[in-house]
């Protein structure tokens, strides 16, 4: 796992400047009554879970946001946005799943365990290393309903790795690309949803700049108890919904499973 903020600089390429010349008359200001984007925009895609209760007011994943799942390691990130996926994909949905940290077999094995995780379509960023920025930039710009990105630390270590650059280039270049997208502007016009994981380490020390957490439109921590029989995604900022309790989720039987509330003994 990386933490950004003990990422040394030697033996990088050179810095690469990120800006352009900028020109004053591209600035423009709106009105909210002026903007204008399709009525799909606000058709949430369902889970059928009871995850969709926090995902929005209207119930399921709204398309055009940034979310990000932030947990610990085995607090069960990744195996509850690939569940998401799945879910998606088989009510019809055109997903993607971006792993830079398993490879084929990694991931045949997780799916062999859990077997619905089969029918998402995968990206593996370890094919690709010495081209991630345009690897990444291509598939973005095919166009899909949801994006998942596992994890956000890797996809920028690799970014840096072929590019040079700090660590806030990187970020911008990143947070950039998904705003462009999430906006409709790519090859499918698609209004696309990213759900983001990010890495906290065992202190509980969230990796990377508190301004990825900030210019998401949502926020959720995901956590495991101690004893590891209870998991849990709690919205800590969602400007799509109102709702504030946690949701809890079990993984067995080759499934994931969520309840309001874990059951008594």
């Amino acid at each position: 796992m990386v933490n950004e903020r003990k990422i040394e600089t030697r033996g990088r390429k050179p810095k690469q400047s990120m800006s352009q010349s900028f020109d004053i008359n591209s600035v423009k200001l709106f009105r909210g009554s002026e903007l204008q984007f399709s009525e799909s925009l606000f058709r949430p895609m369902k889970t059928k879970t009871e995850l969709d209760v926090i995902l929005s007011t209207e119930g399921g994943l709204m398309p055009g946001v940034n979310l990000m799942l932030a947990g610990g390691p085995g607090s069960g990130k990744i195996t509850l946005v690939i569940d998401d996926l799945a879910k998606f994909t088989q009510l019809g949905f055109k997903t993607l799943f971006i792993s830079g940290e398993m490879d084929e077999i990694g991931h045949y094995k997780y799916c062999k365990r859990m077997p619905s995780f089969g029918c998402v379509q995968t990206l593996f960023l370890k094919d690709y290393m010495m081209n991630v920025k345009e690897v990444i930039e291509h598939v973005f710009d095919q166009g899909y309903d949801v994006i998942g990105i596992d994890s956000i630390a890797e996809v920028l270590e690799m970014y840096r790795d072929q590019n040079g650059g700090t660590a806030k280039q990187a970020e911008m270049w990143f947070l950039h690309l998904q705003d462009k997208v999430k906006k409709g502007h790519n090859k499918g016009k698609y209004y696309t949803s990213f759900i983001n994981i990010q890495q906290m380490t065992k202190g509980e020390e969230f990796v990377g700049s508190n301004r990825l957490k900030h210019l998401m439109e949502a926020f959720a921590a995901v956590e495991r108890s101690k004893d590891g029989l209870e998991r849990s995604i709690h919205f800590e900022k969602n400007r799509d919904c109102d709702k504030d309790f946690k949701v809890y989720f079990s993984i067995y039987g080759g499934g994931v499973y969520y309840s309001y509330e874990m059951e008594k003994e």
